[in-house]
């Protein structure tokens, strides 16, 4: 993972302690950090609508970038398809690297805060 210390400052400054972000951005490596801690803690154990609405809002926010970048579409979606199955338990920290990096790259191209409204289906 190239952006590992700086997806960790992300998630620090623009995560809060409990409930949803209140940005895009933050809500962006939220998301991406959920899915990999519970794949990580739990081998999903414990995947519901709340993943499942993780990997719709990432799938989202990366349209226009797989849009512009053909290499990037394929990679979010095959990440994001494996995501999604989980009856297996999904423990490829690789695909988690890289999904954590493009969700840095896309903090770093959009700096300005893009508020967020609250989802009130999304409960994790």
């Amino acid at each position: 993972m190239k952006h590992a210390e700086e997806f960790q400052e992300l998630w620090e400054s623009l995560v809060p302690d409990g409930g949803q972000a209140a940005t895009v951005q933050g809500e962006l490596i939220r998301s991406v950090g959920r899915l990999r801690d519970e794949a990580e803690r739990n081998g999903n154990a414990n995947w519901d609508e709340g993943y499942e609405l993780f990997c719709d809002f990432i799938e989202i926010t990366f349209r226009p970038l797989r849009m512009a970048d053909p290499h990037a579409r394929e990679r979010i979606e095959v990440i994001l398809n494996r995501m999604r199955q989980p009856n297996i338990a999904y423990l490829d920290y690789a695909l988690f690297d890289e999904l954590e990096d493009y969700a840095v790259d896309w903090c770093k191209s959009h700096p300005e805060p893009i508020p967020k409204p609250n989802d009130p289906r999304q409960y994790r």
